[in-house]
């Protein structure tokens, strides 16, 4: 097996940068007249809104909650993000299916492993987060009535 050498990075035209803009959004079914500048307004609207939710966040009551001190159920866990459980076993066995081996990378591992930390981590916060933002839709989903959650809900109201 011949292996390449990494290509030399080459100058990107405009011309290129927006027509590789453009086929991704529409792809994504998004459309836009602002395709190099398309996610401007957004970064700038998620700057603000992670400055004011860090100054909510620190001078307020859930700065103490740990992410060690408090961890949800496994079970809880796993009804989010399903597939990524079924990814982790695969990776761990190198299979991409029975009798179709692969050769996972450390990339590869490394994502997974953060989905599933992220997971917990997006548990732990959505409790908070239902006080600051009640009329969120998300609240609707099944997750927010499970058993496992309202339990894991009233522990942390109880340490904040």
């Amino acid at each position: 097996m011949k292996i390449k050498p990494p290509r030399q990075a080459q100058k990107w035209s405009y011309f290129s940068h927006r027509e590789s803009i453009g086929k991704a959004s529409s792809s994504l079914g998004i459309r836009s007249s602002k395709n190099t500048h398309i996610n401007c307004g957004s970064s700038a609207r998620m700057a603000a809104f992670q400055e004011n939710w860090c100054d909510q966040w620190q001078h307020s009551r859930f700065f103490y909650l740990a992410r060690a001190a408090l961890n949800p159920l496994t079970s809880l866990c796993k009804k989010l993000f399903l597939a990524i459980g079924e990814w982790h076993d695969r990776l761990a066995a190198k299979e991409l299916s029975p009798g179709n081996p692969i050769q996972p990378t450390v990339a590869e591992n490394a994502f997974v492993q953060m989905i599933m930390m992220f997971r917990k981590t997006f548990i732990q916060d959505l409790v908070l987060m239902m006080e600051l933002h009640p009329c969120y839709t998300i609240w609707q989903h099944s997750i927010f009535s499970d058993p496992a959650y309202l339990s894991f809900k009233r522990q942390v109201h109880i340490i904040a």
